[in-house]
């Protein structure tokens, strides 16, 4: 292999991303979250963010802008928990090992927006805001095995994608809201929605994946009927976690 070419591989592996939700489907999971919010509540989120519903949005997306600055390194592995196939319950000492994953970081930020220093609140606020949407994206508690779905391909409008970006992008493009249209279209029905607490919203997810998201085999197209049903799941999931977000800071102030 010639150098050039090694250097074209190098620059390749290190510029692939840790797909993570969409920035759409977090800003309609802000938007759902805000119109949840008592005033209270969204007098201590504009107090850290600065007000206005806009800047409450744009924070849902900030965790994943900044995941090429290595400075927070560290907060790579807070976006999702992989599971066994066959688990049903989460597992914190083996799921989530050094507490360095998804659930664990929801109770810790939560944390250090009910008693941490404030300094460190807006980097706090901004986390939750954005890895409640992800624990709601089933693959976000998907199997180690794929890495979440990252290594189980699948075709879809006759392009190989890998079924981690198709749930995490293409599938919330097919909704055709944008996360205004989806704040006010979404937030209804809510009172069938439970808060419960992150454990069941992994466990949720996860048997999600397990029972639905993995009804694609590797290397073959999306039917019609799959994405019909990915369609209804991924809308559901949407406005869930935005009724959770919204009731979980409600819960914290």
């Amino acid at each position: 292999m010639t150098k050039l070419k090694i250097i074209l591989a190098m620059t390749f592996l290190l510029s692939q991303p840790a797909y993570s939700f969409s920035d759409l489907a977090h800003k309609m999971v802000a938007a759902i979250a805000w119109q949840q919010l008592t005033p209270y509540a969204k007098q201590n989120v504009e107090r850290i963010l600065g007000a206005g519903q806009k800047r409450f949005v744009n924070a849902s997306v900030w965790a994943d802008h900044i995941k090429s600055d290595e400075r927070f390194n560290y907060l790579k592995p807070l976006h999702y928990v992989n599971m066994p196939k066959q688990a049903r319950t989460y597992n914190r000492k083996t799921d989530c090992r050094k507490d360095k994953c998804v659930v664990q970081a929801i109770h810790t930020f939560s944390k250090v927006l009910t008693s941490g220093k404030e300094k460190d609140k807006q980097l706090a606020l901004r986390m939750l805001i954005h890895i409640i949407g992800d624990i709601h994206q089933p693959l976000h508690a998907g199997l180690r095995e794929d890495r979440g779905g990252n290594w189980y391909e699948v075709t879809y409008q006759g392009k190989p994608i890998s079924l981690h970006k198709f749930w995490d992008n293409k599938l919330v493009k097919r909704m055709k809201l944008d996360w205004q249209d989806a704040g006010v279209e979404l937030n209804t029905n809510m009172e069938k929605i439970s808060l419960a607490k992150p454990e069941v919203w992994a466990e949720q997810s996860h048997v999600i994946t397990v029972d639905q998201v993995y009804m694609v085999k590797e290397n073959t197209a999306l039917s019609p009927e799959y994405l019909q049903m990915a369609d209804g799941i991924i809308r559901q999931q949407i406005k869930t976690a935005g009724w959770r977000l919204g009731m979980w800071l409600n819960k914290l102030w």
